[in-house]
């Protein structure tokens, strides 16, 4: 799953990659003539399998991962920008979602305006979509009219996207139209899910700052220059600094969370000496499907899931205590893996 970082020119994007990635990459590489953007595949914390990990003291300890992707420039369908537009939407139509960094620093003696980077940056992912939009229904109307080609129900799903964008809107806030099977190949920069990270700067108090944002955007207030500095610590002196600074933990892990949370995923986890791991799934997902992300012979054999919630492993104390408490209890074809199920699979093939 791949997340792409964007916002406006000297938002702070390559800070807040750094600080979630633990990386030393340049500020602007991309604009600077790279071609590759800045990427890194990030752990997804999660204290429950650092718990479970205790329990079995495992060879190997594996936990969920996303990728960041930090992309450089603006977003702008604006006239004159259509070769380094062209470059961008190739690295952003592959996205799975969307981190928009704001600034809330003052840069160069310049004011921070949060508000008003945020919609200018959230306009522009609109007026790009519509632009792509209106080609597309030119192009299916011709095919329909003419070639008698083309899906009717398609050409009309995009009008009623067209009139959203036209409106001002972002097309995530009508999931029945963003997460439209028909409409998934025309990855819309406004459908995707959205994440809005509040970069705050050292001299400015937490929580102070308001930004009015959409039902469908998660906002993540942090101060990126410090979490990014902290990040590039060894985890020894990081911690020190977080104590005294009477933090719990990077102010990043709550973006990787709600980062994997956006992707509509959840984790089961399968445990044993050898290893304890962490599987990402989608919400919703059936128990063969599950198992065929651990193995594609488990899914193709399944049999049955012997299922353990976490919280009922950890209330009872241990894998036996929870079998004689009734807790462990085996699933058919047709059961939805929940969040934090601890499964072991039984197939034959």
């Amino acid at each position: 799953m791949k997340i792409g970082i964007v916002g406006i020119s000297g938002s702070g994007k390559t800070t807040i990659f750094n600080a979630l990635t633990g990386s030393v990459a340049e500020v602007s590489a991309y604009q600077k003539g790279k071609k590759d953007p800045n990427l890194a595949v990030v752990r997804v914390p999660d204290r429950r399998l650092d718990i479970l990990s205790s329990m079995y003291r495992p060879k190997k300890t594996t936990y969920a991962r996303v990728q960041y992707v930090d992309i450089g420039g603006t977003v702008s369908a604006r006239e004159g920008m259509e070769s380094s537009m062209d470059e961008l939407l190739k690295l952003l139509h592959p996205v799975d979602a969307l981190v928009h960094v704001v600034r809330n620093f003052d840069r160069s003696g310049e004011s921070p305006k949060p508000q008003k980077d945020l919609e200018a940056l959230e306009s522009e992912l609109i007026l790009t979509d519509l632009i792509i939009l209106e080609k597309k229904i030119e192009r299916l109307e011709k095919e329909i009219t003419k070639a008698g080609k083309g899906s009717p129900e398609e050409l009309e799903l995009l009008k009623k996207a067209g009139e959203i964008l036209e409106r001002g809107e972002a097309l995530r806030g009508y999931p029945n139209i963003a997460q439209s099977p028909m409409l998934k190949g025309y990855a819309f920069l406004s459908a995707k899910p959205c994440i809005v990270v509040l970069n705050t700067g050292d001299d400015v108090e937490l929580g102070t700052t308001e930004l009015q944002i959409s039902d469908a955007i998660v906002l993540v207030e942090l101060k990126g220059r410090l979490e990014m500095e902290l990040a590039q610590l060894s985890p020894e002196e990081a911690e020190l600094f977080r104590e005294e600074m009477g933090l719990e933990e990077p102010a990043t892990f709550r973006l990787i969370k709600e980062s994997y949370q956006l992707l509509g995923l959840i984790s089961l986890f399968t445990v044993g000496t050898d290893e304890v791991r962490a599987w990402p799934i989608r919400q919703d997902t059936p128990a063969p499907r599950a198992a065929g992300a651990i193995h594609s012979d488990m899914e193709k054999g399944f049999i049955r899931a012997e299922v353990v919630s976490y919280d009922d492993l950890i209330a009872c104390g241990n894998h036996s205590a929870a079998q004689k408490a009734g807790k462990v209890r085996l699933e058919g074809k047709n059961y939805l893996v929940q969040d934090g199920d601890i499964v072991d699979i039984r197939f034959n093939v």
